[in-house]
């Protein structure tokens, strides 16, 4: 006499089947779904390193050849303890042999430290007047610079945005920078679109007044912001750490036994 098999009580008693049962029945589908979206999550990623190599691989493409050449606006700031610092954008006879000219001085202000007698100079053609190794000079030029009162060394930042026409033509171009005695000053050009640094370098005082060459490329001012490849790495990583922890690992292992009434033994 055959014995019929007895049926779990949640198979007749019209219960809805266990999770445990659930994912029994659907496990090869629930791989199946997890390893096409893993594969899918790793051909983006894969795909992500390529463009991003593409692009990095040629960050200068829209720099102009030769001549001059509009620049972007740039963000020009000065960190100070100086109680004053210039830049001048002319060469010292007063011409752009050096490679730029100024086309607009935009805006300007106080970023941090200001009192109410602190002044900003930017525009063109100003004279000034220095004691430079025992001589006093008068120089006009097209500058960007600030004045605090002799003696004072609080710390104060500002900005001028202007934007310049650049020779193309030359290996190198160059500011003058003009600095006091004493403090240090921190010299920034940024892209205002792009938020790149053009340049960037800091002076500190000598106890007489100092003029000073400092020189760049041209095409730094028209680098586009290349993407960071570390950081894209970093997110490959996280996707690939993300795909082991998410995978069913679990599912592949020897399912316990389930009694007849669905408990597990």
């Amino acid at each position: 006499m055959i014995r019929k098999r007895k049926l779990p009580r949640w198979a007749w008693s019209g219960h809805k089947l266990p999770k445990i049962a659930i994912v029994e029945k659907h496990e090869t589908t629930i791989l199946k779904g997890i390893s096409l979206v893993s594969l899918l999550v790793l051909l983006i990623l894969g795909s992500t390193v390529l463009v991003v190599q593409v692009l990095n691989s040629n960050p200068r493409s829209n720099i102009p050849a030769t001549g001059w050449q509009r620049s972007p606006e740039v963000r020009i700031i000065m960190d100070s303890t100086a109680d004053w610092a210039r830049i001048m954008f002319n060469d010292l006879d007063g011409t752009n042999e050096n490679g730029l000219r100024v086309l607009a001085f935009d805006s300007h202000g106080w970023l941090l430290g200001n009192n109410s007698n602190d002044r900003i100079d930017a525009g063109f053609s100003l004279t000034f007047v220095d004691v430079l190794y025992n001589s006093t000079i008068a120089k006009t030029g097209d500058i960007v610079g600030f004045f605090k009162g002799n003696n004072d060394f609080s710390h104060t930042k500002m900005y001028a945005d202007v934007v310049l026409d650049v020779d193309m033509g030359l290996p190198n171009v160059y500011v003058v920078l003009m600095l006091a005695g004493a403090g240090t000053t921190t010299f920034q050009f940024i892209n205002k679109q792009t938020g790149v640094v053009i340049w960037q370098d800091a002076e500190t005082g000598r106890s007489f007044t100092q003029y000073v060459l400092r020189s760049m490329s041209p095409a730094a001012f028209f680098v586009k912001q290349s993407i960071n490849t570390i950081l894209v790495f970093a997110v490959i990583i996280g996707g690939v750490i993300m795909i082991i922890v998410l995978n069913p690992i679990p599912l592949r292992r020897p399912m316990k036994r389930r009694s007849d009434d669905g408990s597990v033994l």
